[in-house]
């Protein structure tokens, strides 16, 4: 039977892997797949007011002086990462109980 989850970070997906291995002979391969995804933020984001006391509804508008607007553009990796395991059907449970111990979401079992 085929395992498959996804996680929010290599961490936890390392994690998880190392306690399925653990689980004992019923299990046949755990692999592991790194996914990178670039997110690019322009940098034009601007906000449009503060709160000025938690205690009142007063809110204070910004009044910039220059644009706020970065002209520059950052780009950041967001890293997640899928575990795949292979074992026996009557080891299924424990396997998708680990995994969602440990984070893992989007468990899909073939």
């Amino acid at each position: 039977m085929r395992i498959t989850a996804q996680f929010d970070s290599v961490d936890d997906a390392e994690f998880a892997a190392s306690a399925v291995r653990s689980l004992g002979a019923g299990i046949f391969d755990v692999s592991l797949t790194e996914r990178r995804q670039k997110i690019h933020r322009d940098g034009s984001f601007a906000p449009m007011g503060f709160f000025t006391n938690l205690n009142t509804s007063s809110f204070q508008p910004v009044t910039p002086l220059a644009d706020i607007a970065v002209t520059n553009s950052t780009e950041s990796v967001s890293v997640s990462a899928a575990v795949d395991i292979i074992c026996r059907p009557s080891d299924a449970k424990k396997v998708v109980s680990a995994l969602m111990n440990r984070g893992g979401h989007d468990i899909k079992a073939k």
